[in-house]
């Protein structure tokens, strides 16, 4: 006698109400429920023009990638949308379509979480890499503008200055910043060590 589960057969219908339920019930708001059955009808449709599929557990990863290279390269921009008229070129955004991803890779972690699949088909499934987009830098005149902003009399707007700084002139992150700790500084040698790396502060 096998102690193997067997996992339910589940529908792609049954798929999505069992999450917005499941996650409707961790508190998720309910633009983001609506989102992700919008984002999950898309997938559905394509899928059904696509392949005879019937259940989640005939899913695959390269059906997902067959999925993004569609939305990449051959998906019309805007169809079905509700006020915006369709029609304006082919091919949806790297943002788009690495948002729709990370909807199904919430879906189908909930799944697996809850022990209602045994294969995560979005797994070894990657989000497309994306340029940073640098059209929208602050010219010189702006960044001084901000840094005009904090009050340096007071320790607030002293604090907020020295971090507008530090960003801007070093090239260090938000989140590096934000984790800097007294120890972490050499006032002497005016040196900040974060675990292997350093920068050196000019002023």
């Amino acid at each position: 006698m096998s102690n193997q589960k067997e996992y339910p057969k589940l529908t792609m219908e049954q798929v999505i109400d069992l999450v917005i339920a499941g996650k409707g019930a961790e508190g998720l708001r309910e633009r983001t429920l609506r989102d992700c059955r919008k984002d999950w009808e898309y997938f559905v449709t394509g899928l059904e023009k696509n392949y005879e599929i019937e259940t989640v557990d005939e899913l695959s990863p390269q059906i997902f990638r067959d999925d993004i290279n569609y939305l990449k390269y051959d998906a019309p921009k805007y169809d079905g949308h509700k006020y915006i008229q369709s029609g304006q070129g082919i091919g949806l955004s790297d943002t788009t379509i690495n948002i729709r991803l990370m909807m199904y890779r919430a879906m189908f972690n909930f799944l697996q979480r809850e022990d209602l699949i045994e294969v995560n088909p979005m797994s070894g499934v990657r989000l497309l890499k994306q340029d940073i987009d640098l059209t929208n830098c602050f010219i010189d005149d702006e960044v001084k503008e901000v840094l005009r902003e904090p009050n340096q009399r007071d320790y607030v707007g002293f604090r907020d200055y020295v971090a507008m700084v530090l960003l801007v002139d070093r090239g260090i992150r938000a989140n590096e910043l934000l984790g800097l700790r007294a120890g972490d500084i050499d006032f002497q040698t005016r040196f900040i060590t974060r675990g292997k790396s350093w920068l050196v502060v000019t002023k």
